[in-house]
């Protein structure tokens, strides 16, 4: 199997391909591979985790802002999933759930 078919850069270069589709030249974006994949817009980022078990991968998308967690999404079974998520959170309000024990 070449590298580039492995699930992580496969993730990065189909980010690549949707931010740029969906973003043009609005607003600057970057796609990291230096560790886990991790999607940075001016307000948030998609950080991308992939767990393994025996019939496959399942990954998790991690929306932050302001370096919080405001949300996850999945476990989803493919990289078209994960990636679909993402180009409809691009444009999407990011909202902070508060929630007190009092």
């Amino acid at each position: 199997m070449d590298a580039r078919d492995e699930p992580m850069p496969r993730l990065a270069r189909r980010l690549e391909t949707v931010l740029e589709s969906a973003l043009a030249d609005s607003v600057s974006w970057t796609v990291t591979t230096d560790g886990p994949v991790v999607a940075r817009l001016p307000d948030r980022e998609f950080a991308f985790e992939r767990n393994d078990s025996p019939d496959g991968y399942r990954w998790t998308v991690v929306l932050r802002a302001d370096g919080a967690v405001v949300s996850k999404f999945g476990p989803f079974e493919t990289v078209d999933g994960v990636v679909e998520q993402v180009e409809s959170l691009v444009h999407s309000e990011v909202r902070y759930t508060v929630c007190c024990d009092g």
